[in-house]
């Protein structure tokens, strides 16, 4: 049976089983949209491509500069390249799409899945040709050639029903209604997106095919000994850490994990490109685990499994990389297919963490990646001494070649630190095995064993290191981020022509609540009822009540964190529901809850807060000089606030208020939780703001603190508004700010269940 016979059967079966799985699928899935059919053909589509592998294309062993070594004229060749690149990105849009509904993977599955599908099946011959060098009777009698052609012809097979289904899809979700709207245009990333994954499933072997051999003798082309292009590939495998970190750490998690599935398929397939002959070829030295175990551990979930390749694989892969054992030609197959290995060894684990795929690792995953590691390592160095034993079944197998995981046995780590030499040859351990010696070096191999552990604690450090630099980092471009949003929304408001002048001229300088009442939603009463406030320029006002009496939403709709259901609330003569931007410049808030930037430092957060009030440098150097001195905060001013105390950070947030100099100072409960000298510190900044000719405005529950710095005060009681009172009339009236306090609310102290508090109030008096 000739090549194109029996693809037709097979593409032909293919098309009549997927045809019913997907009308079935479509029919019971049709309210979700979320069809199993796609998954079943991404798990095929792996297998049928996995067939393929093992063995390199022989179009990698040909060049198209080469007379004397041409598979195909240099138009032909670099197209296969090109087709046997975009077959595997195809086949990962396949597998990948199924689980991850990206919009660039999906358009690259409706729109070039279908194109590089035809392109496969016009070349197929060609195909063949590059997987096997030349055409002979390949057609003809394909079966005698292994597996790997009817991979390929399974594969295409695989291809053309995707492409029906993604096609199918397309058109029964109308999606070309969106993709041509030029506000929706996909394209340009969908190619970029395209690009990418072509550099990461790439054949090794484009480069030598392309480009041949390097002729130059003058030139060292060779990726060790820190040569220049040694250091060109070291830039490499930094930018592979750095681009994609920088590039999706603010993409939704979804395309997080998308992107680091795809790069751990990428280094899994990459790895297998190379056939991976005799015992030596076991994926067991401690790099090429890195790339099976990553992928592995993603499918499967195994965070055991990642966490000692985060430890183990990344300081194996460092070694390597920094000190390479390769000395083949940069561009050549074997030269990239180590490069290739190594990179995602590196690169994978790290970013799975940077990313947040995986969790930052703790003590408990350092020593169980460490009991992972004590198996694996003596694992390998049994297996070292019994494969490299004379065995005649063993060097069959071996081919001999010297079996070498994790170079314990041979002198790989002696050419590099000769301190190892007598380590190894002073101490050697001969084992008798059934008349087969098998070779140990106890002493070579525990001092290897101790300082590769020795060096996951130390890179551990490091890694933490560098990630409490980039959450900093990141945690600043996220404030300078919401600092431009708040930025372009004031100008956007002064365009709209908010900034303005007082609807009332005669309200400036003051406070005005004018039946104000809130109800929140699904609440069967107002949380404030009916409340009516005026205070003036140059009082230190006292706001007053229990818990639930409704005082922080009274002072909540103050400075415009919520809506006022009724009632209108106006700062220094602006209305805060109609001239917010205006009404909230002149506003200093202290919060009951002090929430900061905690990865910023302390003169972070004030710049910042003082960038979004337009406050010029001058002015905001001078206040900042002021009050860093005036609260001892001098030494902690430019640490992370994550470092400061509760009285610290309320302190921080006092001067982040004070920093435009508001005409009203509103505080909630600022002396909770404060030391003493803390807390007297805040009252004298308080009473100088309002000597001032501001308004200072806090609620507290200490009433001492009230009663000594405060020229009125409001008392309010389930809502509503119990009176206003001036401290000084109490004084001569002979009453304390205590007893009128507990004489219209806190009838709770002494009976929760009486229906008037002022009885119980006068009960407790004549009682006394």
């Amino acid at each position: 049976m000739d090549m194109y016979s029996l693809f037709t059967i097979i593409t032909s079966g293919l098309i009549l089983l997927f045809s019913l799985v997907i009308f079935l699928d479509m029919k019971i899935n049709k309210t979700s949209g979320k069809y199993l059919s796609g998954k079943i053909l991404s798990v095929i589509t792996f297998v049928a491509y996995c067939c393929t592998l093992f063995d390199r294309y022989k179009i990698d062993s040909f060049t198209i500069t080469d007379p004397n070594h041409i598979l195909f004229d240099p138009v032909m060749g670099v197209f296969m390249v090109v087709l046997r690149t975009l077959t595997t990105v195809m086949v990962v849009t396949v597998m990948m799409t199924a689980f991850y509904p990206n919009r660039s993977f999906r358009k690259i599955a409706q729109y070039i899945l279908p194109i590089t599908t035809v392109l496969n099946i016009v070349f197929l011959k060609e195909n063949l040709v590059a997987m096997y060098g030349q055409a002979n009777d390949y057609f003809t009698n394909i079966k005698a050639y292994g597996i790997r052609p009817y991979g390929l012809l399974f594969t295409i097979g695989i291809l053309v029903v995707a492409s029906i289904f993604y096609i199918m899809k397309y058109i029964k979700d109308k999606d070309y209604k969106e993709d041509f709207k030029f506000k929706n245009n996909p394209f340009g990333y969908m190619f970029i997106v395209l690009i990418v994954l072509c550099i990461a499933f790439m054949q090794q072997g484009a480069l030598y095919t392309i480009f041949g051999k390097y002729t130059d003798s003058s030139i060292n082309h060779e990726t060790n000994d820190f040569s220049f292009i040694h250091i060109v590939y070291l830039v490499i495998t930094l930018f592979s850490l750095i681009f994609p970190y920088i590039f999706m750490r603010n993409k939704p998690l979804e395309d997080r994990k998308l992107f680091y599935g795809t790069a751990a398929l990428s280094g899994f397939l990459q790895y297998f490109y190379l056939e991976r002959a005799g015992l030596s070829g076991l994926p067991l030295h401690l790099c090429n685990t890195a790339v099976v175990l990553m992928f592995l551990a993603y499918v499967f979930k195994l965070k055991g499994v990642f966490y000692f390749s985060y430890f183990v694989n990344v300081l194996g892969a460092i070694f390597a990389i920094v000190m390479p054992n390769t000395e083949y030609n940069a561009h050549s197959v074997q030269s990239l297919h180590y490069w290739y290995n190594h990179i995602y060894a590196f690169a994978l684990p790290i970013l799975g963490v940077a990313l947040k795929v995986y969790d930052r690792p703790n003590l408990k995953m350092m020593l169980r990646a460490i009991g992972f590691f004590t198996m694996y390592f003596f694992a390998t160095v049994i297996l070292n001494a019994w494969f490299n034993s004379n065995q005649p079944q063993i060097m069959e197998l071996r081919n001999g070649v010297e079996v070498d995981y994790f170079f314990t046995y041979s002198d790989f780590f002696i050419d590099k630190v000769y301190a190892f030499h007598p380590l190894k040859y002073n101490f050697i351990w001969y084992l008798d095995v059934g008349g087969y010696t098998w070779t140990f070096f106890p002493a070579y191999q525990l001092s290897i064993y101790g300082a590769f552990v020795a060096l996951m604690f130390v890179i551990w450090v490091v890694y933490d290191y560098f990630f409490q630099v980039s959450d900093r980092h990141y945690a600043l471009l996220q404030v300078k981020k919401m600092q431009k949003q708040d930025m372009l929304q004031i100008k956007k408001l002064q365009k709209l022509g908010i900034k303005g002048e007082p609807y009332n001229k005669e309200e400036i300088g003051m406070v005005i609540i004018e039946h104000f009442t809130k109800k929140y939603a699904g609440a069967k009463n107002p949380s404030v009822s009916d409340f009516n406030l005026t205070i003036n320029d140059g009082e230190v006002f006292g706001f007053i009540g229990h818990n639930g009496s409704g005082k922080s939403t009274t002072i909540k709709s103050m400075v415009g964190i919520q809506s006022l259901t009724e009632g209108r609330i106006v700062i220094d003569g602006y209305d805060i529901t109609k001239q917010p931007l205006e009404a909230k410049l002149r506003i200093g808030y202290v919060s009951d809850n002090h929430a900061v930037y905690e990865k910023l430092t302390g003169r972070e957060y004030v710049n910042y807060v003082a960038d979004l009030y337009l406050v010029s440098k001058e002015d905001r150097d001078v206040r900042i000089a002021k009050y860093v001195k005036m609260f001892n905060l001098e030494e902690a001013f430019d640490r992370e606030i994550k470092g400061y105390s509760h009285g610290m950070k309320q302190k921080l947030v006092v001067i982040a208020s004070l920093i435009h100099n508001p005409k009203i100072w509103i505080l909630d409960e600022p002396l909770t939780g404060l030391d003493p000298t803390s807390a007297f510190q805040i009252k004298e900044c308080m009473r100088d703001h309002a000597n001032n000719g501001n308004i200072v405005f806090f609620s507290s529950h200490v009433i001492e603190v009230v009663e000594k710095i405060c020229d009125r005060i409001c008392i309010i009681q389930r809502g509503k508004m119990v009176g206003t009172y001036v401290l000084k009339d109490l004084s001569s009236q002979g009453l304390t700010l205590e007893e009128l306090y507990m004489k219209h609310v806190a009838q709770a102290n002494y009976n929760t269940d009486a229906p008037d508090a002022t009885k119980e109030f006068e009960k407790r008096k004549e009682s006394e």
